[in-house]
């Protein structure tokens, strides 16, 4: 008896079985190993919990193959690196940021679902906490049946094992299923719910453009993927704890009342010496996210740019880059795995001395002979129960401490998504007013009934306009006013950082730092014809450029105004959808939506209708209508090169970046907008191809502002805009404003 005593308290795999539910894993804490220097995979930390070990953390390593197949994303600003420096939110602060990120989803149109999923999920974490409870009681006959040498009993006690198997299997496997069925939904629609807030108001313009986080990709792809999976897994935790702590506390304290007694004073202590040894791995893990995200987007950056590091030479350059990067992540994962071996070195022997501590307690009054050799075994079983449940910050605190530092990174993001749609995001105490005028497009007769003389419609404002720099505050431009015309066509021209593409900014919405006022006049979709200048009954939207009904920016693209930069922005997809950018790209997405998929509802993004009705006033181009512009820009041929217009490649790579600039002007064609507002948007083409396309415009009837440096470009226009560099000690206008005169024009380009 005393071998097979001793056996039971120190061999382990022989406490598995007697202890435990026979479906769970052994006890222990897996070290978390970082993407960095293993193969992406399905990483878990378990619950030291003996019982059902309901904990089941599973995370799942950044892959950048999402990332490879968007376009690359803006250079990333140098952040500084805060180290030690850091501060974290206090455990008030990391509650309300769980909280904030956490609760919209049980709020949301989806909480119905939701809500009967996490009941289902909890109902069988109840069923498995019973069977547990059930194999507690069948471990100790079957114990008392083998040191009796009761074969009937013993014979009896194996079928009961045997049948237990077959009828708790289903309740553990449904139960990890029905948990990670619905931790994906989560993800899903948390997924769905911050990629709209961050694309919405040109949230992920200001972000970048002002540097105000970093790798915001991370935080949706990676930190969400952990959140989810994590905040239901310690909520199950602490579920099936609180179930433990009532269905075992009874059996312990039946057994033998001092051993509750040890048990609390061992999980106090353990807890406290946990919290001491690791309390500086919140930090670690923090910053081991950002930097193993700063090295991923580095190489992310060589990929989307090979061709200019190749032109110059600069692979050592990046190589020695990338190097830092990776040497920085590296230095910090050192430290964290030093930081986690301390924390093992107390853990282990924690762990493991359990398998004494019970049997210790309760061997005297085995040997009195006042209790079976099975209750031994029962005593083990739920003092290791109990123990698991009050000691979760012993055996979770790495798990803990990576997840604190996911809610303080995602709640830091929600924050930020937050104040950009309370317009507190950096936004300036004086502002620029931008607004979209709707006006009506019948003409106003006169008093006498007659029609008044054909005046040009009027498109643009430009009223009092100082324009400065977001972060500097320095005036690029002075108190600039001038209005545009149908077919009044204005040239901006000035020395390299006058303010050409800021001002180009200003009037697409992306600055708002100054003051003035830009006033767009555009038409009702239905209406006949553009307003004229006498016509002056606008209906503003909000100054704040938002559309209130659909939540998000009034995109300049739906008001007859067309932006087009000096780099177009190649979408992924086919050849079709580049053209039909950013126009129709509702009509195709949705088209590729609908397919039957079983995709959740909050995944497909249907447009509404009066929005739709509201943008598209031109019909959606027809395979033929594509071709033709095609030939107009002059890059037919690439139909043949690709094989039409629904085969898809990186068109950055594959396109010229003068092909790109005509392709960009075949979008413009196919809109028809009022007004075009180009950033130098043909600096890669030839003089003759740049003839070709403002030919092509002005026959559209497309007013356009211009911004150049040639001198032939002063052919297409009317007027030019001067703009020089702005002296911080003058108030005096920078610019001029004048109008082209055909002689004068005619002997500048002799030039």
């Amino acid at each position: 008896m005393i071998v097979a005593q001793m056996a039971l308290c120190s061999y382990p795999y022989l406490r598995l079985h007697t202890t435990t539910s026979p479906f769970e894993p052994s006890n222990g804490h897996h070290i978390h190993h970082h993407p960095l220097f293993s193969k992406p995979k399905r990483l878990e930390t378990r619950n030291s919990n003996s019982n059902s070990n309901p904990l089941n953390i599973k995370c799942f390593a950044s892959t950048s193959q999402s990332k490879s197949q968007s376009q690359s994303p803006p250079p990333l600003p140098p952040f500084k690196d805060e180290g030690e420096e850091r501060k974290f939110s206090d455990l008030n602060m990391l509650f309300r940021r769980f909280w904030k990120v956490a609760a919209p989803y049980w709020f949301s149109d989806d909480k119905v679902q939701a809500r009967l999923q996490l009941a289902g999920v909890f109902a069988l974490t109840l069923a498995t906490t019973g069977i547990s409870v059930g194999f507690n009681f069948l471990g100790r006959d079957f114990f008392n049946a083998l040191a009796n040498k009761d074969e009937e009993q013993f014979s009896k006690q194996l079928l009961y094992y045997l049948c237990g198997f077959a009828g708790g299997i289903p309740f553990f496997v449904l139960r990890d299923y029905a948990r990670e069925t619905l931790s994906l939904r989560w993800r899903c629609w948390m997924t769905s719910y911050f990629m709209q807030r961050y694309l919405t108001d040109r949230t992920f313009y200001k972000i970048q453009s002002q540097s105000i986080i970093d790798n915001p990709d991370q935080r949706i792809v990676d930190d969400l993927s952990s959140f989810t999976s994590t905040a239901l897994s310690f909520s199950l935790t602490l579920f099936n704890a609180a179930v433990d702590l009532i269905s075992f506390s009874n059996i312990l304290y039946t057994i033998y009342p001092p051993l509750f007694v040890v048990l609390l004073l061992y999980s106090i202590g353990g807890t406290v010496v946990s919290i001491f040894l690791g309390k500086g791995l919140v930090t670690l893990n923090f910053l081991q996210e950002k930097k193993e995200a700063d090295f991923r987007y580095g190489l992310v950056r060589v990929r989307e740019n090979a061709e200019s590091i190749a032109f110059y030479g600069g692979e050592d350059n990046e190589l020695q880059l990338l190097l830092q990067r990776f040497t920085s992540a590296f230095e910090n994962l050192t430290q964290l795995l030093i930081s986690s071996r301390n924390l093992e070195f107390f853990t282990n022997g924690y762990r493991y001395l359990i398998q004494i501590v019970p049997a210790a307690v309760v061997a005297p009054m085995y040997f009195s002979g006042k209790i079976e050799f099975g209750v031994i075994n029962q005593s083990v079983s739920a003092f290791s129960h109990i123990l698991g449940d009050v000691s979760l910050v012993v055996y979770q605190f790495q798990a803990i401490s990576a997840f604190s530092a996911v809610i303080d990174r995602l709640g830091e993001f929600d924050d930020i998504l937050d104040s950009s749609r309370s317009k507190s995001l950096s936004d300036p105490m004086e502002y620029i007013n931008l607004t979209y005028s709707h006006v009506k497009g019948s003409q106003v007769l006169d008093s006498n009934g007659s029609t008044p003389p054909t005046t040009s419609p009027r498109l643009l404002d430009v009223e009092s306009l100082t324009l400065k720099t977001p972060k500097s505050n320095s005036t690029l431009v002075r108190d600039l006013s001038f209005a545009i015309d149908e077919k009044d066509n204005l040239l901006v021209v000035g020395p390299s950082g006058s303010g050409k593409t800021s001002l180009l900014r200003a009037l697409a919405g992306l600055w708002n730092t100054g003051k003035g006022k830009i006033t767009f006049y555009v038409e009702k979709a239905g209406d006949a014809q553009s307003p004229t200048s006498s016509e002056m009954a606008p209906v503003e939207e909000n100054s704040a450029n938002v559309n209130e009904e659909f939540g998000r920016p009034i995109n300049s693209n739906s008001k007859s105004v067309f932006f087009l930069p000096q780099r177009p922005y190649m979408v992924l997809g086919s050849l079709r959808q580049q053209l039909l950018y950013p126009t129709w790209t509702e009509e195709v997405v949705v088209s590729d939506t609908t397919k039957p998929g079983g995709s959740l509802p909050f995944l497909t993004q249907v447009p509404n209708s009066k929005n739709v009705s509201e943008k598209h006033r031109v019909p959606v181009p027809t395979t033929d209508d594509l071709t033709q512009v095609l030939e107009d820009v002059r890059i037919g041929y690439i139909l043949s090169r690709f094989k039409g217009l629904d085969t898809v490649y990186e068109w950055s790579s594959v396109l010229s970046l003068g092909e790109q600039q005509r392709l960009a002007f075949a979008r413009l064609l196919l809109s028809k907008p009022k007004l075009a507002l180009l950033d130098e948007s043909t600096s890669a083409l030839d003089e003759v191809n740049e003839a070709h396309l403002y030919e092509k415009m002005k026959a559209a009837g497309i007013t356009y502002i211009s911004i150049g440096h040639r001198r032939t470009l002063y052919a297409y226009h009317n007027r030019v805009l001067d703009i020089s560099s702005a002296d911080a000690d003058s108030r005096q206008r920078n610019w001029n404003i004048k109008f082209i005169e055909q002689d004068t024009l005619h002997n500048f380009l002799k030039l």
